[in-house]
C-alpha cells in the first residue's frame, strides 16, 4: 500500500521533530505493525491446513468391543 509522497514527507517531518527516545519508540511500533501483518498473512494462508499429529498404533485387537457394558460392566448405573 503506497501512500502519497506528501503524506509520507509530512510523516517523516513529524518523526524528525520528536526527541531521540521517542523516535526509537516509533521505530519499535512500526516493527510491531509489520510483524503483526506478517503473522496475519501467515495465519490466513495456512488457515485451511489442519496439521494434527498422527500416531499409528497398529491395528485394533481382535474381538475388541467398545460397548459400554463390555468396558464398564452392567451394574445398573
Amino acid at each position: 500500500m503506497a501512500i502519497p509522497m506528501q503524506s509520507a514527507q509530512a510523516l517523516i517531518e513529524k518523526i524528525q521533530s520528536l526527541p531521540t527516545d521517542q523516535i526509537a519508540e516509533v521505530e519499535d511500533f512500526v516493527d510491531f505493525l509489520r510483524e503483526r501483518i506478517r503473522c496475519r498473512k501467515t495465519a490466513t494462508s495456512s488457515k485451511n491446513i489442519l496439521d494434527f499429529p498422527v500416531d499409528d498404533l497398529g491395528p485394533w485387537p481382535e474381538g475388541l468391543s467398545l460397548s459400554r457394558e463390555d468396558m464398564y460392566g452392567d451394574d445398573g448405573r
